[in-house]
């Protein structure tokens, strides 16, 4: 496995990372070569408010058809793992959005990787609980960026890439090297606690999903009673 880290480093490694809506895509794109990180792109796909959805889910397609047009040299996608808490008809709708970007990901054969808001904090500032302030500030210095894009969407979507290839750093080195191996551990029983809370967070979402679809069918019924 030592050589596959050593390998991971030599070569340029291109990754694509998405912060997914429906409103608002944030996208950035890296290159990561002898422990550098270097900006190639980043912006942020929009929609027009208000107009019909499912033209807006077809202009997400486009756009990103567009970005992956301009790269073909991308190795991986990072895209934000899907979290909400109480707003069931804003997650619904942005589980359709990003199911039509992996889709557009899935037809370019790009390998992706889903990562929670935790773990890329702890990614990039070293806690997963970690401040927007704490993450931008890493942010710069990993990037050697002086300002940071304005849209949130968009910084999350470069934070997003950058966690990609710290998280496989240390999940790929299985080497001797004591010190490294304890940060990788150290690493894991973050990324396993984060798993845990996620997971019982997505069965709750899951349920609040499944009633609010229940409601809308209910209403759906009784109006055509």
């Amino acid at each position: 496995m030592i050589y596959i880290f050593c390998i991971y480093h030599k070569r340029i490694m291109v990754i694509l990372g998405i912060d997914p809506g429906f409103g608002r895509i944030g996208y950035g794109i890296i290159n990561f070569s002898n422990n550098q990180y270097k900006i190639v792109e980043y912006g942020c796909i929009t929609t027009p408010e208000n107009s019909y959805f499912p033209k807006r889910l077809n202009k997400i397609e486009e756009d990103l058809e567009t970005i992956l047009l301009r790269h073909k040299n991308i190795d991986v996608a990072s895209i934000e793992d899907l979290y909400f808490n109480t707003n069931t008809t804003t997650a619904i709708k942005v589980a359709q959005a990003r199911g039509v970007i992996l889709n557009t990901l899935t037809k370019h054969d790009i390998d992706i990787y889903e990562y929670t808001p935790i773990q890329a904090k702890q990614a990039i500032a070293g806690y997963g609980r970690a401040s927007k302030h704490q993450v931008m500030e890493m942010l710069k210095k990993y990037l050697k960026m002086e300002n940071m894009p304005k849209l949130d969407d968009t910084a999350d979507a470069l934070a997003l890439a950058i966690c990609h290839v710290q998280y496989n750093r240390y999940t790929e080195f299985t080497g001797t090297d004591k010190s490294k191996k304890g940060h990788m551990t150290k690493l894991q029983e973050v990324y396993e606690q984060a798993a845990k809370e996620d997971k019982e967070n997505q069965k709750r979402r899951n349920e609040m999903i499944k009633k609010a679809l229940e409601k809308e069918n209910t209403k759906r019924i009784t109006k055509i009673n």
